[in-house]
């Protein structure tokens, strides 16, 4: 989910459309739940024809900035981010680790059609495949 949501193009003919979809975006962030203790989502309008509302966005950004480290909310992010990206690394290399491996590979495309084609169900085809990585690793 965004944190700060810039419509741009607001200008001339232009204006009113905007207005309307701010007023979509700000009523559809009222349904969501609250992530942070400190933050609600804003929505802006910006033109960079007028120049009009570009200060206001950069002024938005910063308070955020402010207030997510005083808060200590984004280094409590960043560190639930950290984990995740080393278990997402992970399961990446045994993915790649697994598909590569000898007594695989040459299976995998023959079981993928079996399963595509209904001979086998994908529980039965994992479970084949991962046996065979098994017996050889």
């Amino acid at each position: 989910m965004a944190d700060l949501v810039v419509i741009t193009k607001a200008d001339g003919d232009l204006i009113v459309p905007a207005r309307r979809i701010q007023a979509e975006y700000v009523s559809a962030l009222k349904l969501l739940h609250k992530r942070s203790k400190v933050w609600r989502p804003k929505v802006m309008r910006i033109s960079a024809k007028t120049g009009e509302g570009i200060s206001d966005v950069w002024d938005k950004m910063t308070e955020f900035q402010e207030l997510m480290l005083t808060s200590g909310e984004l280094l409590a992010k960043r560190r639930r981010q950290q984990k995740v990206w080393m278990w997402n690394v992970i399961q990446e290399s045994m993915l790649d680790h697994f598909r590569h491996h000898s007594e695989v590979k040459d299976q995998i495309p023959l079981l993928e059609d079996k399963v595509a084609d209904g001979i086998l169900s994908p529980g039965l085809a994992a479970d084949l495949l991962l046996r065979a990585f098994k017996e050889k690793s």
